[in-house]
């Protein structure tokens, strides 16, 4: 599940660093040019493309939204994309996740009712896997008492990561937004900040609640899951990708639906659509997961017709 949530949603992760609970790092703060640092680790991630009628392209890259500072993932043919991108897709913008307006946004929808605490909405199993992973987080039971479900599990996604040495300013669209900008690239975006929160805050309590449960649970039960997943990702594995990040989503398909197939099919139409007709040629970011498995983008472009080059 954590993997899952890594993956999922960038701006949702920006709201649990920028909501105001002990958390100073600010997923808009990543500069820099798309050069690595020197002692870089080179890796090489999975890569898709498309030859537009025109002969224009569209690239598609699978972003890891928290990443080790350490890893060099700027392949050559993701440096090609990028020069010759005139329009960069990602996500949403993760400068204005990180902002103002959603710090006070993630306030008014991610915060209990007085006199509800996050621990006194908790069933007896999912308290004591919430225990043992705040424990294991080094974090007071009360710390995330303020919080509703959604943006507890989240918090506690961001934490576990930080504390394995993941770091948000060194994920890959957080890089590929700053050297963008710096190069002055025009940018696109599937979802606004607001949407990707509302993924999650508008979601019906009990499934709040069992995302919270599974979340905590696999902190502890698998440590290394993280690793496991970069470690796939850096090979370009696709399938150990698909596999990592959909175990746990069985549990709760609706969810899965939600932050993955529906979002796919909507970007898939945009990609099909305005993208493959207009002169840009684009270079798409978006987090991992989207591009591995059934149901991925890759594969529902597939579907339509539309020759896809990679795994």
């Amino acid at each position: 599940m954590t993997n899952r949530l890594i993956r999922s949603l960038r701006g949702a992760l920006a709201a649990a660093l920028t909501a105001g609970f002990a958390f100073s790092a600010s997923m808009a703060k990543a500069e820099g040019p798309m050069t690595p640092l020197a002692g870089s680790v080179q890796v090489t991630p999975a890569i898709w493309t498309i030859a537009k009628p025109n002969g224009r392209s569209i690239t598609l890259f699978g972003s890891v939204h928290l990443l080790p500072g350490d890893k060099d993932w700027r392949t050559p043919a993701l440096q090609e994309a990028f020069e010759g991108a005139e329009v960069i897709v990602l996500e949403t913008d993760v400068a204005a996740a990180g902002g103002p307006e959603m710090q006070a946004y993630v306030q008014q929808v991610g915060i209990n009712a007085p006199g509800t605490t996050l621990r006194s909405q908790l069933d007896a199993t999912t308290l004591e896997h919430y225990r043992t992973a705040m424990g294991a987080l080094g974090l007071p039971l009360e710390a995330l008492d303020p919080l509703r479900p959604w943006l507890a599990s989240l918090t506690m996604t961001v934490v576990y990561a930080q504390k394995q040495g993941f770091d948000p300013n060194s994920g890959v669209d957080a890089q590929i937004a700053a050297a963008g900008k710096m190069a002055g690239k025009t940018f696109d975006y599937f979802e606004t900040p607001q949407e990707q929160i509302d993924f999650f805050a508008k979601m019906p309590e009990p499934q709040q609640l069992k995302l919270l449960m599974i979340t905590a649970r696999d902190l502890t039960a698998d440590p290394e899951q993280l690793a496991k997943l970069v470690a796939a990702w850096e090979k370009g594995d696709v399938a150990q990708l698909d596999t990592l990040m959909n175990d746990a989503m069985a549990e709760v398909p609706e969810v899965d639906k939600m932050l993955l197939t529906d979002r796919n099919a909507r970007w898939v139409e945009t990609i099909a659509g305005r993208y493959m007709a207009d002169e840009n040629d684009y270079l798409i970011v978006v987090g991992a997961g989207h591009l591995a498995g059934e149901g991925s983008v890759p594969e529902m472009l597939r579907a339509k017709g539309i020759t896809v080059s990679g795994p």
